[in-house]
Parts: structure tokens; C-alpha cells; sequence
């Protein structure tokens, strides 16, 4: 259970820490709070500036003794890196709210019956949706991330470190990045042209094992996109339109979103007779996503599709 005391403490630590970065030596808050989980995984502090790695020492040996669960430091990290965002005046689409990442728990849950889980995020931003998945996962779970935009591929590999995940993010175009075949993708599409998604699908299919999933979150108006019956002629004997659940309109404000699942059709493909379709409720309403839910056990229980298994590989 997370401590929300704990999470606060932490985020504390991470945020006097960038922010002393940023007003002893102008260094951008985000770039801070990557120097500090560096500060904290080696237990050390080196600026050339005495007093504040005196300043520094202090913050980190005020939460030497605590033992801190996953899903606290990735909270924690999160709060900071929505406040370093609005420090420097970037945009916070580049992080998926956590009951995002738990709600893909759940899909995964449903969809694979595995003891081990290779997942890659081609576009994992800070890592919030990659780390927050894996959090919620009983599986064992190697992890790969990639990401062109440096500050972001610098924040996601220090959450990695903090979470002691192994280290497999890289700093790349995900249209050039081959040689790897991973169990499932997971992913964030918001703020990606719609014409640039379609590339990435298409080139996904490469990094993905048969009949495994993606599962993303994209703007509702990729399935408006005028280029969206020729995107699912070529995709058709390689894509199979597995579901789309809607989300609630007040998680997301900037426009609406959905989840948007895809299997690879490989040689034992099911093509299950239904289409998986449903609108969530706000997350907060508990009697309505009960009934929700409810309504998607009842489809994953009566429809005939290839779940993944250990044994079908």
C-alpha cells in the first residue's frame, strides 16, 4: 500500500534538490532531479561548490533509513516531474496519469497468463506509463523504452535507476531502433501527428512476438483521419483491431482519448467474432466502474480469442 506520507517525503528530497541546483548553478529543475536520483543510487554528491553539496548530502541522509516501494518513488518522481515541467513551461502530455498505467494492468492481466513479461514503451516520455505497469504486475518484467528527445530519455533512465529495473532505455527514433522482439507494447500516443502514428504502428509490428498485443492511448481523432482506410488496408494481414475502451473525458481535458488495442496476427491467431468497445467511467466513480468492469470480465470470458501463454509460444 502506498504511503502517501513517504511519497511526500521523497518528493520533498527530489524537489529542494533540483530546485537548490537550479538556483545554485542554473541548472534546469528537470536536469536537477535527474542529478539527484544519480546522488541518491551512488550515496555521494559532487558539484565543486562545498556548501552545497553539504546542502545536498543533508537531503539524501534525510531518507537513507526509509525503504521505499516502487510504486511511492515513481508517485514521487511523478509530482516532480510535473513541477519541473511547469518550471521550465513544457508541456505535462508527456506524462500518462497513473490510473492509466493501472488500468493497462488489468487489460495485461486479462490478456496474457504468463510468468514473464518482456515490454517495450517506443515513446516512454518520463516512464510514468511504463513504470506505473510494471508496478502494478505480478509478472517478472524486463523493460525497454525508447525515446528521441534527450531530456526525456535522461528522465525515464533515472526513474528506471530508482526503481533498481534494468537499464534498457534508449535514446532514438523508434522508426530506426530494430532487433528486438518483445511480449507486448505499451504506449502513449498524445501529441504524435496522425500520420506519424501510422509509421510507428506499421514498424511496431517488426518488434513484436506473434500474436502478442499493443495497447496505447491515442487521440480520437486518429480514427477521423482521412488516411485511416488506407492505414487499415496495409496493416490487415498484419494488425488484427482488437479493442477500444474510451476514456473518461475529465481524466484527459486537452481533447478526447481512448485505448486502443492491436494483436499481432501470427500463425495461431484467434480473430475473436466481437470487437472489444466500451466507454469508462470516471475512475472516481466506483459504482459505475464496477458495473464496467463487470461488462469486460463478461467479454473476456465468453469470446474466443488467443490469450498468451506460456505454453503457446
Amino acid at each position: 500500500m502506498v504511503r502517501e506520507d513517504i511519497v511526500e517525503k521523497l518528493f520533498d528530497v527530489f524537489d529542494q534538490s533540483a530546485s537548490l541546483y537550479y538556483e545554485k548553478l542554473k541548472i534546469p529543475y528537470l536536469d536537477g532531479l535527474v542529478k539527484t536520483c544519480e546522488n541518491i543510487l551512488a550515496n555521494s554528491v559532487e558539484t565543486e561548490v562545498a556548501e552545497l553539496d553539504h546542502e545536498l548530502h543533508d537531503l539524501i541522509n534525510s531518507i537513507e533509513v526509509i525503504e521505499f516501494e516502487k510504486e511511492e518513488i515513481r508517485k514521487a518522481f511523478q509530482y516532480s516531474c510535473l513541477r519541473g515541467l511547469k518550471h521550465q513551461g513544457i508541456s505535462n502530455q508527456m506524462i500518462t496519469p497513473e490510473s492509466i498505467g493501472i488500468f493497462f494492468g488489468y487489460l495485461v492481466n486479462k490478456l496474457y497468463d504468463v510468468k514473464n513479461l518482456s515490454i517495450l514503451d517506443p515513446l516512454v516520455g518520463s516512464g510514468n506509463l511504463l513504470a506505473g505497469l510494471a508496478n502494478n504486475l505480478e509478472q517478472e518484467v524486463m523493460l525497454f523504452g525508447v525515446d528521441n528527445n534527450y531530456e526525456y530519455y535522461k528522465l525515464s533512465q533515472a526513474l528506471m535507476g530508482m526503481l533498481d529495473y534494468q537499464e534498457n532505455i534508449f535514446y532514438q527514433d523508434i522508426l530506426s531502433f530494430e532487433n528486438l522482439e518483445v511480449d507486448l507494447i505499451v504506449t502513449d500516443f498524445s501529441g504524435i501527428e496522425e500520420k506519424d502514428i501510422f509509421q510507428i504502428i506499421k514498424h511496431l509490428n517488426l518488434l513484436l512476438k506473434d500474436n502478442r498485443f499493443l495497447i496505447s492511448v491515442i487521440d480520437n481523432s486518429f480514427f477521423d483521419n482521412d488516411l485511416i482506410k488506407e492505414f487499415i488496408y496495409e496493416v490487415k494481414d498484419k494488425w488484427h483491431f482488437f479493442g477500444m475502451i474510451v476514456l473518461p473525458e475529465m481524466l484527459l481535458r486537452t481533447s478526447r482519448k481512448s485505448i486502443f488495442m492491436l494483436q499481432k496476427i501470427g500463425n495461431d491467431f484467434i480473430r475473436p467474432d466481437k470487437f472489444l468497445v466500451t466507454d469508462l467511467p470516471d475512475f472516481n466513480d466506483e459504482n459505475k466502474m464496477i458495473k464496467v468492469i463487470s461488462q469486460l470480465n463478461d467479454w473476456f470470458k465468453n469470446t474466443n480469442f488467443l490469450r498468451v501463454r506460456d505454453n503457446n509460444e
